[in-house]
């Protein structure tokens, strides 16, 4: 049998990989220069990002925007916030810079020296500052001696403004007539939550009866008591402690069924005894 004539392949050692596995692929060496180029550049990358975030004079803060006040003086909000603006910030920079500004010290600063019920300051590029106060709203006029000052529902008093004559008529008067003072140096008064609640919800029911006109509330010394003077009437004695409605409900009986026509001559009436009510003087 014939076999396939031979045929002479001629071996290509151009395509052959004739690399020594053994010994590394000599790598092109970097130039330090470049690497030095690049060091550097990254340098002045960094300080041109510092100097536009903190020294850039478009960032300086020129405007100050002050929201929802209508006693306080703004010029007074706006001296304390250009006061801050002149303060360090670490080290080298001033808070005048809108990212350095400390938003948060000065809300703490203003809602203490002015009693706000709020402030929340917000940063408006590329220069402004926007305060947005809520101021405490006027509940009543606390009465201490000769002084009268407006007090909001949660106790701080309102020292901006002095008393107006025709809000004695709007807002009812607290007075103390205890031996201490009752205003503590944050300028809150020292009153218990359920005396106070006491006094919104018994002014409330008072006012349902106009033949009972409301002077004042008066607190003192005596326990679980709040007096109330009512205008050329008697100065009646109310029970922190038990329901308003039933001690009004008692009031109203013995002024209509046994005082009557003496209501004005009567000096005081005590009902914070359930199954009685004390007169003075006892009209029988």
């Amino acid at each position: 049998m014939l076999g396939r004539p031979y045929k002479r392949i001629k071996k290509d050692y151009q395509r052959k990989n004739l690399q020594n596995p053994f010994f590394r692929r000599r790598q092109k060496e970097k130039n330090p220069r470049s690497v030095v180029w690049i060091i550097l550049a990254a340098i002045v990358a960094i300080i041109l990002l510092i100097w536009m975030t903190l020294s850039a004079p478009w960032w300086r803060i020129q405007n100050i925007q002050i929201e929802g006040l209508t006693r306080i003086n703004s010029g007074e909000i706006e001296n304390m916030i250009r006061n801050q603006t002149g303060s360090k910030h670490w080290l080298f920079w001033e808070e005048s810079n809108l990212f350095l500004f400390d938003g948060t010290a000065a809300e703490k600063k203003i809602i203490t020296s002015y009693n706000l019920a709020g402030l929340e300051i917000k940063k408006k590029l590329p220069n402004t500052l926007v305060l947005k106060i809520s101021e405490r709203p006027y509940a009543f006029i606390f009465q201490e001696g000769s002084q009268l000052i407006y007090s909001s529902a949660d106790a701080y008093l309102i020292k901006e403004t002095p008393v107006k004559e025709e809000d004695k008529k709007k807002y009812f008067i607290l007075e103390n007539k205890s031996a201490a003072t009752m205003i503590a140096e944050n300028d809150k008064l020292n009153i218990k939550a359920d005396y106070l609640n006491f006094i919104f919800g018994l002014n409330e029911r008072l006012a349902k009866h106009s033949d009972l006109p409301l002077e004042k509330f008066i607190i003192d010394q005596e326990f679980n008591t709040i007096k109330v003077k009512i205008v050329n009437g008697p100065l009646v004695y109310f029970n922190t402690k038990e329901a308003a409605d039933e001690q009004i409900e008692r009031l109203l009986l013995v002024k209509n069924q046994k005082i009557k026509d003496n209501f004005s001559k009567t000096s005081y009436m005590d009902l914070r005894y359930s199954n009685q009510v004390i007169i003075y003087p006892d009209f029988k």
